[in-house]
C-alpha cells in the first residue's frame, strides 16, 4: 500500500465550476454498469482540478493498481526523454544496441528494423509477444525476443507485442546506464510528483516495458495531465512536445499506415476526433480529451475491450460538452454525484443458507493425493466468525483470511499465477468473504485491492471428502481449474 502522508494531490473542484455537468459523470457510472464494465477507481480532472473521483470498495485511492499494457506509455516516456537529450534517434537499427543477443545470421527484416518499428508496433514480427508469455521466463528475454521471426519488412505492418517494448525498456538501460524505472526516477517521478511505485524485471533486471507497473488512480492521472499538458508541468518541459505530438500522432509517423490499422502511434491510441487513451489489458485506461482540458484516469475489469472507458467518455461527456458548451449551473445532481462516489461498493451481502453444515472452532485438514497444479494440502481453521483457508503447494503453504458471512482485509501469498496472466506477486493485499451457500456448500470471494482479478472458490463436503473449484473473473488464459478432491486427514 502506498504512502500518503507526503504526497502531493492535484487540487480538487466541482464539476460545474470546471463547466462539466455532474449529470454527465452520472450518466458516465451508469453506462459502465450497463456495458458490464466493473469499475475499481475513476478520476476525472478539468483544467488541472480533480472534478470527480470514484472508488468502488474495497478498491481504493491508496491501492496500487496493476496496469498491464498501460505501463507502456511509462517506456514510451522514459525513451521520449532519451530522445529529446540525444541519446537515441528513432532511425536508430535496432540490432546495433544488441550485437551479442542476435541470431547467428540475422536476416534482411531484422536488420532494418528500427527504434521507430519498436514504438509503433511495427517490427516486422508477425506474432505478438504477450507478457503472460514471458512472465514465467526464466532466461533472456532479450534472446527470445530475436528468436522470433521478422516475417514482414519493419515499419509496413501493425502486430501488436510487449516484446517491442522489452526491447525499448532494454534500449533505454544501454543508452542510459540506468533500468527505465531508475531513469523516470531521476527525470520524471518527482518532478511530476508521482510516489515511487514497482516495475517488474526480466531475469536480466531489465524493466518490462509492456507491462509490470502497479500505480495509485491520481498518478495514472498525472501521466494523462503531463501529456495533455504536451510534456509540462508547472511551467517546466519534462517531455519534449515534439515527442508529445509524435506519441500522439499531431505528427504522423508512419507514412505506410494501412486504412484497417488501428490509429496506434507512440503507445497512445486515438479513439475518436477529441480522445485519445494509453490503454491496459482489462480495462485500465489514462485518458486525454484536449478541447475540454480534461484527464480521466481508470481502473476496473472487462472481459470486452479495453477502451470501452474511453469510448464511452467520448460519447458521453465529451460529445455532448461540445455540441452544448460548456455549463456551470448547478443543480441537486452536483450532491447527487459526491453522495454516489461515496457509496459505491462491490462488497455484496455474504450470508449462509441455513441448515448448513456446522464446523466446530479448529483447524481441519485435507490431504490432496493428485493435482495438476501440484496442490498437495487444503486446510481450513474455523473461529467463530472468521475462516483461514490454507493452500499447500510446491511454492509453499499460503494462507487467506476470509469473514465467515463478512468481509475482512488481509494479505496472502496464495498462488494464482495461472489464473492471473501470469502475474505472481509475493504477497498481494486480499478482501475476503466465506458463506454457506448450500447447506454442503462453502463459497469464498477473494477480491485484489491490488489487480483486476476476483478469486471464486467452493468447497463442496461428502462425508469425510471435499471437492474443491476455483476460478477467475478475467484471464487471458483459462478462468478456472482442474477440481481438487481431499479427504480429512
Amino acid at each position: 500500500m502506498a504512502r500518503l502522508s507526503s504526497y502531493q494531490h492535484l487540487p480538487r473542484s466541482l464539476p460545474e465550476r470546471e463547466g462539466i455537468q455532474s449529470r454527465r459523470i452520472l450518466k458516465l457510472l451508469s453506462a459502465f454498469e450497463e456495458e458490464g464494465f466493473e469499475l475499481h477507481s475513476l478520476m476525472i480532472a478539468v483544467n488541472g482540478r480533480v472534478i470527480a473521483e470514484c472508488h468502488n470498495q474495497p478498491y481504493g485511492p491508496e491501492y496500487p493498481h496493476i496496469l498491464h499494457s498501460l505501463t507502456k506509455c511509462f517506456t514510451n516516456t522514459a525513451v521520449g526523454i532519451a530522445y529529446s537529450k540525444g541519446l537515441l534517434h528513432l532511425e536508430d537499427r535496432v540490432i546495433d544496441y544488441f550485437p551479442d543477443d542476435l541470431p547467428e545470421n540475422p536476416g534482411e527484416n531484422l536488420q532494418k528494423m528500427r527504434i521507430l518499428d519498436l514504438i509503433t508496433m511495427r517490427s516486422g514480427q508477425s506474432r505478438g509477444i504477450g507478457g503472460n508469455e514471458w512472465r514465467p521466463l526464466k532466461s533472456s528475454w532479450v534472446k527470445a525476443y530475436f528468436q522470433n521471426p521478422v516475417d514482414c519488412e519493419p515499419g509496413s505492418k501493425y502486430v501488436y507485442s510487449s516484446g517491442n517494448s522489452y526491447i525499448l525498456s532494454a534500449i533505454v538501460q544501454k543508452v542510459t546506464g540506468k533500468t527505465a524505472y531508475e531513469y523516470l526516477q531521476e527525470h520524471f517521478i518527482p518532478q511530476v510528483g508521482m510516489r515511487d511505485f514497482t516495475w517488474q524485471r526480466s531475469p536480466e533486471g531489465i524493466c518490462s516495458g509492456g507491462n509490470g507497473i502497479s500505480l495509485c488512480i491520481e498518478d495514472i492521472l498525472k501521466l494523462a495531465q503531463v501529456y495533455l499538458q504536451k510534456g509540462w508541468w508547472d511551467g517546466k518541459s519534462i517531455i519534449s512536445e515534439e515527442w508529445v505530438d509524435m506519441a500522439l500522432g499531431n505528427r504522423e509517423m508512419v507514412p505506410q499506415r494501412k486504412k484497417e490499422d488501428p490509429p496506434y502511434h507512440f503507445h497512445w491510441t486515438q479513439l475518436g476526433p477529441h480522445t485519445w487513451a494509453v490503454s491496459g489489458m482489462f480495462g485500465q485506461q489514462a485518458i486525454i480529451i484536449p478541447p475540454l482540458q480534461m484527464a480521466i484516469a481508470v481502473t476496473g475489469v472487462t472481459a470486452g475491450s479495453s477502451h470501452i472507458p474511453a469510448e464511452l467518455a467520448s460519447k458521453i461527456l465529451v460529445e455532448p460538452t461540445l455540441e452544448e458548451g460548456f455549463c456551470t449551473e448547478v443543480d441537486n445532481r452536483q450532491q447527487i454525484l459526491q453522495r454516489k462516489c461515496l457509496s459505491m461498493t462491490l462488497l455484496h451481502q455474504a450470508d449462509s443458507v441455513e441448515g448448513h453444515l456446522n464446523f466446530a472452532p479448529g483447524r481441519y485438514v485435507y490431504q490432496v493425493a493428485e493435482s495438476p497444479d501440484r496442490i498437495t494440502q487444503v486446510a481450513l481453521e474455523f473461529t467463530k466468525d472468521q475462516l483461514i483457508f490454507s493452500m499447500t503447494d510446491d511454492r509453499g503453504t499460503h494462507f487467506v483470511p476470509c469473514g465467515l458471512n463478512r468481509w475482512v482485509r488481509g494479505a496472502t501469498s496464495i498462488t494464482g499465477s495461472y489464473l492471473h496472466h501470469q502475474y505472481q506477486p509475493d504477497i498481494v493485499s486480499t478482501v475476503a468473504a466465506a458463506w454457506w451457500s448450500a447447506p454442503d456448500t462453502l463459497s469464498m470471494e477473494w477480491r485484489y485491492p491490488e489487480m483486476a482479478f476476483c478469486d471464486f472458490l467452493t468447497l463442496r463436503f461428502s462425508g469425510e471428502e471435499i471437492w474443491m473449484d476455483r476460478r477467475v473473473n478475467v484471464n487471458s488464459e483459462a478462468t478456472s481449474r482442474p477440481t481438487v478432491v481431499g479427504r480429512l486427514e
